[in-house]
């Protein structure tokens, strides 16, 4: 009688485990359950988010191929490693096509990134790399239209100290500011940079 009790309690506390998980996704996601997902033919188009210089549009980058990339600065390791791909890329490419390619570092921390703070750290990788933030809502809006989802879970208390889950992909728009691909952060300079020329 007694181990079934135990059994009992070990069900519920299992079933509670698994409804307290899902609450807590609901509660931390961008990904609203609501919405249908996305087509990558639905992706894409023209937003406003801020530089350390003002508000900057998509479309004021018509006439150049733009490579969006959607991270934060506390990122330790696959963020800065995918700009390195991307300022790889663009080096590859600037001397025959100057002023060609428009690099653009979104950050899906925009609480904690400041625009200041974001020009510092793309500068360091390229000068044609601009950092965008936003409030919450413009963020998470942006992501949307990207098909990016990413989750901010404050990891304070964990050897982590913080973590934002992030999806991390380069995506490619050309000079009509249309969204071609999105390309995985695997993907190694000269692969980027082949994309980038098919369509310069």
């Amino acid at each position: 009688m007694q181990g079934n009790n135990l059994r009992r309690l070990f069900l519920l506390s299992c079933v509670l485990g698994i409804v307290g998980l899902v609450i807590f996704y609901l509660a931390t996601t961008s990904k609203d359950f609501n919405q249908p997902k996305k087509t990558f033919a639905e992706l894409g188009g023209d937003f406003t988010l801020q530089s350390s210089e003002g508000p900057v549009s998509l479309y004021d980058f018509k006439g150049q191929v733009v490579v969006m990339y959607f991270g934060y600065l506390s990122c330790a390791e696959v963020c800065p490693n995918s700009l390195a791909v991307l300022t790889g890329a663009m080096m590859r490419l600037e001397k025959s096509h100057p002023n060609a390619i428009q690099g653009l570092f979104v950050t899906v921390d925009p609480t904690r990134d400041t625009p200041a703070e974001l020009k510092e750290y793309t500068a360091y990788f390229h000068d044609d790399i601009l950092g965008l933030t936003g409030t919450v809502e413009q963020v998470k809006s942006v992501s949307g239209q990207y098909g990016v989802f990413y989750d901010n879970n404050n990891l304070s208390d964990s050897f982590m100290e913080y973590s934002v889950s992030h999806a991390s992909r380069f995506y490619i728009v050309d000079k009509s500011s249309k969204l071609i691909t999105a390309m995985s952060h695997t993907t190694t300079p000269n692969e980027l940079a082949a994309q980038i020329r098919e369509l310069l």
